[in-house]
Parts: C-alpha cells; sequence; structure tokens
C-alpha cells in the first residue's frame, strides 16, 4: 500500500534529513513488510530511533510502524572480546552486548526492563533506520 518514495517522504517530514527509503522485497519484487530508511544527521536517526512507533493514517489504510535501529555484525561495546548480537535501543545504554555482558549489564534493576533486539528478529512492518554519517553506535 506504501512505496519507498512515500516512506522517504513520511519519514523525512516526521524526522528530517531522509536521504533514502526503501521497501524491502523477496526475490519476486514482491513487499515483505518491512522497509529502510537513511538519515544524513545523527539527531533526526536518533529521533526516529527513539519514537519507536509511527501509526501512518491515509484515506485507504492505517498503519502503524515500528522503527529500529539497523543493526549490523559488531563486536560487544563493552568487553570487546566476543560477538555482540544484542542490541540495547535504550538510549542509556545503546549499544552492542555480548551474551555475558548484557546480563551483567541489565542485571541492576533500574535496566532491567530493557529488551534486546537482534538482527535475526522477523517482524513485519518494520522499519529500520540508519545514519550515513560514520556514527559508531
Amino acid at each position: 500500500m506504501m512505496n519507498a518514495e512515500a516512506l522517504g517522504c513520511i519519514m523525512n517530514d516526521l524526522f528530517g534529513n531522509v536521504v533514502y527509503g526503501g521497501i524491502d522485497t523477496d526475490k519476486h519484487k514482491y513487499p515483505i513488510g518491512s522497509g529502510r530508511v537513511t538519515f544524513n544527521s545523527k539527531k533526526s536517526y536518533m529521533k526516529a530511533v527513539q519514537a519507536a512507533f509511527v501509526e501512518i493514517k491515509t484515506p485507504k489504510f492505517t498503519k502503524k510502524i515500528q522503527i529500529d535501529p539497523y543493526l549490523e555484525d559488531s563486536m560487544c561495546s563493552s568487553c570487546g572480546i566476543q560477538q555482540g548480537p544484542y542490541f540495547c535501543r535504550e538510549m542509556v545504554c545503546f549499544k552492542y552486548f555480548c551474551r555475558t555482558c548484557w546480563y551483567w549489564q541489565h542485571a541492576l534493576d533500574s535496566l532491567r526492563h530493557h529488551k534486546p533486539v537482534t538482527r535475526n528478529t522477523k517482524t513485519s512492518n518494520i522499519i529500520a533506520a540508519a545514519s550515513i554519517n560514520g556514527i559508531d553506535m
């Protein structure tokens, strides 16, 4: 129901500085329910990720989409020794963790409510937001 141009325009209207909007498709070019948006500003990127969800209302449809940070293969930000498959999107963390460091870092009562995000999460209606300013996460 939405093309890449519309996705980019909506995200630009909401957060600004969008340089790319794309809809993910399968091998037959059929949309799979997710997309990607790239920002050229860390501020816009962080606003989008902090929003977490956006509801798009049009005369033809209403859709709630989830906005997740784009995740890449990365080392654990705490120990730097192991792969960091768990990403914490909460602003007080906002980094990658290995399993051991995730449990160690999030054992505190104030951080227990944090939920890890992983690359292998299969969910439809997700927009992955990325920043192209070389921002380390």
